[in-house]
C-alpha cells in the first residue's frame, strides 16, 4: 500500500513538474506567508514581481526562515548555471545522473543530490538573493530538497525539485 501511495503521489508531481515545463511563459510572481515570528516566501503566478519586494514588505522583526522555489524550469539562468557547475565538480557523477535522468529513486541521481545542493548555494540566483537580505541581516546557508529529478523532454535536461533555501539570522 505505501509503495502504491508512494508511487500515485510521483505520478502526481511528475505531471504537475512536466506541464510547468509548458507553462513557462506566465510570469513568475512572490508570496508571502506570514506567521507570528517567521515568514515563508515562495515562488508563485501571483504575487509581488519581485523576490526582493516580498523580502522589503516583511517587517524586519519577523524572520523569513526560508525562499520556496519550485518549479525550477521558471529559472533558466539557474538552470544553466547548476548545470555548470555540476560539469565542473562532479563530472562523472552528473552524466551518470543525466544517463538515469527521469527516475528520483535511482541511485545515480540520488548520488547528484549533495552536489546539486552545492551547486544551488554556489549560484547566482543564491548570491543575488541574499544581496537582496543584506538590509534584514538574514542570508541562506543551507538548501533542502524533495522530489529532485532530472527531465530530458526539452533540448537541454532540466532539473526539477521542490527547493527550500534556508535562511539563518546575523548575530
Amino acid at each position: 500500500m505505501k509503495r502504491y501511495f508512494t508511487a500515485v503521489l510521483f505520478a502526481l508531481f511528475s505531471q504537475v513538474a512536466l506541464s510547468s515545463l509548458v507553462a513557462v511563459a506566465e510570469p513568475l510572481k512572490w508570496q508571502t506567508r506570514l506567521a507570528d515570528h517567521d515568514a515563508v516566501i515562495f515562488a508563485s503566478s501571483t504575487g509581488v514581481d519581485s523576490l526582493k519586494d516580498a523580502i522589503a514588505a516583511v517587517p524586519k522583526s519577523v524572520w523569513i526562515r526560508s525562499v520556496q522555489v519550485s518549479p525550477l524550469a521558471q529559472f533558466d539562468g539557474l538552470q544553466h548555471e547548476l548545470h555548470t557547475y555540476l560539469q565542473q565538480h562532479y563530472p562523472q557523477v552528473f552524466a551518470d545522473a543525466l544517463a538515469s535522468a527521469g527516475n528520483i529513486h535511482n541511485p545515480k541521481v540520488v548520488a547528484l543530490r549533495q552536489g546539486f545542493k552545492e551547486a544551488v548555494l554556489a549560484s547566482d540566483f543564491v548570491k543575488q538573493m541574499n544581496a537582496d537580505f543584506r538590509g534584514r541581516c538574514e542570508r541562506i546557508t543551507s538548501v533542502d530538497i524533495e522530489k529532485f529529478f532530472i527531465t530530458t523532454q526539452s533540448s537541454s535536461p532540466q532539473f526539477e525539485a521542490m527547493l527550500w533555501l534556508k535562511t539563518e539570522q546575523c548575530h
